[in-house]
């Protein structure tokens, strides 16, 4: 931990130019390493929000001692409510002209803050992303001229289906437009409440500024520590994961394609990527959960009877789109299901084989998705 003497010579503004939030969930481990990276930025003007969400272990306190040493630091101690309840708490308590989300177990680039806003001042239009790496070597060290990629608006299917749009900890936020649209998080999602988030701040944004677009940071600015997540708020157990799954893809999907247009190959990704996940939660329920295998079974028949499913099924006939798992789902076989599912969790490059094997079959047959 850095040192904790309080240092007056960096006062709060009336309005810092960026509030940052950290949700905080038994993360002692990591913590500090978050928040010294933090202060440690070369853009000054900030405030950083500590949101202790009731964690059990002494989290809170270290998030008590960073404040009484760092007037850029501020506390939030809430019961805990899950990740979204936390960053809802942090955005309501910003004061910042602009937001930024991260994780307590994850740490920044000390020119972050610095790049994003410039880019931010250059092109108020645009949506403000950055990429990051899973490895603390790739993490930008020194000053360096940053490339940056424009993507336009269509694109966002495509962004999200290649890994770089969805975590709300890779993107700059307009604090304003949030409190004015009503965006938040949604507190009855347990997983992709972030991924529903953003797509609404999307289309919140380019309401605001219809010829905006995205703008990329391909530097790797954000370090996502992969590794000991098994306590983030991000990890928590959903029972209800398909159901869960079936409300963030669905929230997404409609505003993908029906208020930005996005190509049908990105939305046939997209729904490839859905129904592999659904794939995932029925072998879930199927093989990995504890109690009665009738309960277990009864949970996953009224999830491929349900809404949701009936959407799947209609969208995968009526534009061809493949998927190993269509004819589980066309037939409602949970046999399918956990067979495919067994193979994902044992073998993922046999999986894919097989995946790929069907999509060029399908092609010859269908035509490729265009």
């Amino acid at each position: 931990m850095a040192d904790l003497l309080p240092d007056r010579s960096m006062p709060m503004t009336a309005q810092p130019e960026i509030s940052l939030v950290i949700p905080v969930y038994k993360a002692r481990q990591w913590l500090p390493r978050a928040v010294d990276s933090v202060l440690a930025q070369s853009c000054p003007d900030f405030e950083l929000i500590l949101v202790d969400d009731g964690s059990p272990d002494d989290s809170g306190a270290i998030c008590d001692a960073y404040a009484a040493a760092d007037l850029r630091v501020r506390v939030i101690h809430k019961p805990n409510g899950g990740a979204a309840s936390a960053r809802n708490a942090g955005l309501e308590a910003a004061r910042g002209r602009r937001l930024a989300f991260m994780d307590s177990d994850d740490q920044i680039s000390p020119f972050l803050l610095e790049c994003a806003l410039q880019q931010a001042e250059r092109f108020p239009d645009d949506f403000i992303l950055w990429k990051y790496c899973t490895g603390e070597s790739g993490l930008v060290k020194q000053r360096e001229e940053m490339k940056v990629s424009v993507w336009r608006q269509e694109q966002i299917g495509n962004l999200y289906r290649n890994g770089w749009f969805g975590a709300v900890w890779a993107m700059l936020f307009d604090r304003e437009l949030l409190q004015t649209s009503g965006v938040r998080f949604d507190e009855s999602l347990r997983l992709g409440e972030d991924l529903v988030f953003v797509f609404q701040y999307s289309r919140a944004l380019f309401a605001k500024h219809p010829r905006g677009g995205f703008r990329m940071l391909e530097a790797g600015l954000y370090f996502y520590d992969n590794n000991g997540k098994e306590n983030s708020l991000s990890r928590q157990f959903a029972p209800d994961f398909c159901e869960n799954w079936s409300r963030v893809f669905h929230e997404t999907l409609t505003i993908a394609e029906q208020v930005f247009h996005i190509p049908a190959a990105d939305s046939c990704a997209i729904y490839q990527n859905y129904l592999r996940t659904i794939g995932v939660g029925l072998h879930s329920v199927l093989c990995l959960e504890n109690g009665p295998m009738d309960e277990r079974r009864a949970r996953a028949r009224a999830w491929l009877a349900g809404p949701y499913a009936d959407q799947l099924r209609r969208v995968f006939r009526q534009r061809h789109y493949f998927s190993l798992y269509y004819w589980p789902l066309r037939l409602r076989w949970l046999g399918g299901f956990a067979r495919l599912g067994q193979m994902q969790a044992e073998n993922e490059s046999r999986y894919l084989t097989w995946h790929y094997r069907g999509q060029a079959i399908h092609d010859r047959i269908f035509g490729p998705v265009r």
